[in-house]
């Protein structure tokens, strides 16, 4: 069964919200609405199948972030670290890394910056 919605950013009355549709029925959500319901939505969707993938699709188009805001800490019950990357339209997600994920991407982001720095004719 197909159902008819629309998504559209509003100015109602001098605030920011966003307008959803589904078959006719309206509501405006202020950003701290919206903000938790992209939460829930994204709780909900963790359960679904099929699974989100567990590797970019090279087919995808994904939005990028360019240079976000990022925060790291060490867990107080298990090793390794919390990364905090910050989506300026999703918010902050927080990701567990246990040791041995924190060993293969320290690895794989040296390669990147030593590839960086030799194009810019900074390394050694």
């Amino acid at each position: 069964m197909s159902r008819r919605m629309s998504i559209e950013r509003v100015n109602e009355y001098g605030r920011n919200a966003v307008r959803l549709d589904i078959d006719g029925s309206a509501v405006l959500l202020e950003a701290a609405e919206l903000d938790a319901l992209i939460k829930h939505l994204a709780v909900l969707r963790a359960t679904m199948r099929p699974a989100v993938p567990t590797a970019p699709l090279r087919s995808h188009r994904y939005v990028i972030e360019v240079d976000p805001c990022w925060h790291t800490e060490k867990p107080a019950l298990n090793d390794g670290a919390v990364m905090f990357l910050r989506h300026s339209g999703l918010g902050w997600a927080g990701f567990a890394l246990p040791t041995e994920s924190l060993a293969k991407l320290h690895h794989a982001l040296t390669q990147h910056l030593e590839a960086s720095l030799e194009v810019h004719g900074m390394l050694n």
